[in-house]
């Protein structure tokens, strides 16, 4: 069977692909990975099955696409942001606002990424991407702080804190899907920052 033709620059089977990936996600996001079939999937994103198996063998395979395509689109904008905070003389009121917008996507892909993690215990190829995700949040989040940080903690010390960084980021967006009302993670992000400029564990 031929592949698609590129029509003026454009390959249709890249944005065929991607369109996909769109509506998959959506549909996970919204209903759960157990809860969507390759049939919604298809109908979200207005193509025919044989389309979709032309790109993913199962929405399994797409699912792990879709975690590996976030991770290096977010990551990338994320220490973008991280970068420009500072250049900002004042470090820590730039990289408290970064962190909240940063809150505004997580808030979007917590569900997700329960459901992932639970998939995970029963799916060697779906844990194997999910800890890739993970090691590449845990080492950007490195990345961020490592500028402030320069000669204050070794290698190891500025791990540690980037994986505790990382685990109190989902846990406070897990905490806001069960208790909306009393876990603001908006507020105990800048309640966080404030402590550190305080101790002077970053800022200048």
């Amino acid at each position: 069977m031929p592949r698609p033709r590129k029509t003026d620059g454009v390959d249709p089977s890249k944005t065929r692909k991607e369109t996909l990936r769109t509506a998959a996600y959506r549909l996970f996001r919204d209903h759960g990975y157990e809860n969507t079939s390759v049939t919604a999937i298809c109908d979200g994103a207005g193509v025919s099955k044989g389309a979709f198996y032309w790109h993913y063998a199962s929405k399994h395979d797409v699912f792990i696409d879709i975690l590996e395509a976030w991770t290096q689109q977010v990551m990338e904008q994320m220490l973008s942001q991280f970068q420009a905070a500072l250049k900002s003389p004042d470090y820590v009121a730039q990289t408290t606002a970064a962190l909240a917008r940063e809150l505004k996507r997580g808030r979007v892909m917590a569900p997700l990424w329960l459901d992932s993690s639970v998939q995970s215990r029963r799916d060697e190829a779906l844990r194997a991407a999910l800890a890739l995700f993970y090691q590449r949040a845990r080492s950007a989040v490195g990345d961020m702080l490592r500028p402030a940080l320069a000669g204050k903690v070794g290698e190891e010390a500025l791990a540690g804190l980037a994986a505790a960084v990382f685990g109190g980021y989902l846990g406070l967006l897990v905490q806001e899907i069960a208790d909306p009302d009393g876990a603001d993670a908006g507020r105990a992000v800048v309640g966080f920052m404030e402590v550190l400029g305080l101790v002077g564990l970053v800022g200048r």
